[in-house]
């Protein structure tokens, strides 16, 4: 990378809002290039209450540069850029919140990389920082498998009382994904799936992926489990099942190539 790049970290600073400015200490002058104006914008303005804590802001900051420059090392220096405030801002702020959760910071470090490589800085939406503000851990992993998958069959598993309309409600979780069991609990994993959706990241279909056996999601021990336990309860009941199927919709496909690869 070229060391010869004009700073420009004052102008990144400046541009932020009134709110960070007031926190901001006297700017120490930073090395030339791209790099060194995002890594001084982390340290002087994400950093500098955990410095004013004296707590760890040394590893955190030094962990930042190590993973922004692997990041970044296969970008061609043309297309390298310094990343737009408005995702630049947002992210590093957040990432004051987040930075010791790995599967949020892996995103929120790769959402950076990609704003500062002029080839892709173009799908590198604003909303995928609110978007992965909104996510937990967990809801990284479900997003990261269900990409992975491309689709997953999905079901949704009542127990109707035999003879009403009765449904045990907390019986079995709205969104039951074989493939995804072993992230979390099944019923975690259903309220990630429900938030992804709500993000608009991921869409669910009510019909049946062609030639997918869905019979297996009934016979999965933990249906089994669940089954078991609520015939103690002593009345008789039907398994009714819905199939489904979870998909990446085009927002969640953008979101995961500039998020989740990189």
């Amino acid at each position: 990378m070229n060391d010869n790049k004009p700073s420009v970290l004052p102008d990144v600073i400046s541009s932020t809002s009134d709110a960070l400015q007031k926190n901001l200490p006297a700017t120490v002058e930073q090395a030339d290039g791209v790099l060194s104006t995002v890594v001084g914008f982390f340290n002087n303005v994400v950093l500098y209450p955990v410095k004013q804590a004296n707590l760890t802001f040394k590893y955190k900051l030094e962990s930042f540069e190590e993973d922004l420059k692997k990041k970044i090392e296969d970008i061609p220096e043309e297309y390298l850029q310094v990343p737009p405030t408005m995702i630049a801002g947002p992210i590093l702020e957040a990432l004051r919140y987040t930075y010791d959760e790995e599967e949020l910071r892996e995103m929120y470090e790769n959402l950076l990389a990609s704003a500062m490589d002029t080839r892709v800085a173009c799908q590198a939406h604003p909303s995928f920082v609110d978007a992965i503000k909104q996510m937990s851990p967990i809801d990284a992993q479900v997003l990261n498998t269900i990409t992975e998958y491309g689709q997953l069959r999905c079901a949704e598993i009542r127990f109707v009382v035999k003879g009403s309309t009765k449904v045990y409600t907390n019986a079995m979780p709205n969104h039951f994904v074989v493939e995804l069991t072993p992230i979390a609990d099944p019923f975690l994993v259903s309220t990630s799936i429900i938030n992804l959706q709500r993000l608009g990241l991921i869409t669910i279909k009510e019909k049946a992926i062609i030639s997918e056996n869905y019979q297996g999601l009934k016979d999965h021990p933990f249906t089994l489990a669940r089954i078991s336990m609520f015939e103690n309860f002593g009345k008789e009941f039907d398994v009714k099942m819905s199939e489904q199927a979870i998909i990446i919709n085009n927002f969640g496909k953008q979101f995961t190539r500039v998020c989740l690869t990189k």
